[in-house]
């Protein structure tokens, strides 16, 4: 029969257990606790946004220009209908002072390139095969960016979303929302929402994905911003040597 040990522990085994609680690594009270994940509830919503959606469109908007103003990004922008993929590529290279604007239209069969540099604007066309050179067009990088700022209003426009989970993007916390419907629909022409919206803790709008549409039309809209802070513009190899 084994007998057990009962009453204070031998010499011995107390040797081992100090020896062991050593061997654990620093005393509980000095371990560092790892830090927290990021949650919707603290998360840092940045000017026009909130836990409970887009708390103002037109100051989401200028949070997301104030912070991708003056830095090198890559963008699409898409619009699908029932019968078109109107899709729009802009790139800013801040480092070069250099753009370029990819706009193509299935419906219409458009495909055009445009590049701009201190030579000037160059436009070709990539159906017809025809370069078009605007040598003394005065460009700006927040006028490449204009169009896409009328699009952005319109799709994000009363929404109705929440924030259901904090994200990685590019290496910065974001925040994802989740779209089920719209507002005020005498507002829209839209009854009815859904996708999501992702949006960064520094302030611009990642990417977001939404469909609305009534009982006449279904519309997607898909915006992305990547390369965030290190995107680069290429001399394309249809452009003629100065």
């Amino acid at each position: 029969m084994v007998r057990r040990i009962r009453g204070p522990l031998p010499a011995v085994a107390l040797v081992l257990v100090v020896l062991l609680a050593g061997c654990s690594g620093l005393p509980a009270t000095d371990r560092q606790e790892s830090a927290s994940e990021p949650t919707v509830e603290n998360f840092s919503y940045p000017s026009g946004w909130s836990q409970d959606g887009i708390a103002d469109v037109p100051v989401a908007l200028e949070t997301h220009e104030a912070t991708v103003n003056n830095t090198s990004r890559r963008s699409r922008l898409s619009i699908i209908d029932e019968d078109s993929n109107r899709t729009t590529v802009r790139a800013v290279d801040t480092e070069s002072g250099t753009a370029s604007v990819r706009w193509s239209d299935t419906l219409f069969g458009s495909d055009v390139h445009s590049y701009y540099s201190a030579e000037g604007v160059f436009e070709y066309d990539r159906t017809t095969g025809e370069l078009t050179r605007r040598l003394d067009e005065n460009w700006t990088q927040d006028r490449v960016a204009s169009h896409e700022r009328l699009r952005l209003q319109r799709s994000l426009s009363e929404l109705e979303a929440n924030a259901t989970e904090t994200v990685t993007v590019e290496g910065t916390t974001a925040v994802r929302y989740n779209v089920t419907g719209i507002k005020d629909p005498l507002r829209v022409p839209a009854h009815n929402a859904t996708g999501n919206v992702v949006v960064t803790e520094k302030g611009y709008i990642a990417e977001f994905n939404i469909t609305r549409g009534n009982d006449g039309f279904t519309r997607q809209t898909r915006h992305d911003v990547s390369e965030f802070g290190n995107a680069t513009v290429t001399r394309p190899a249809w452009m003629p040597e100065e």
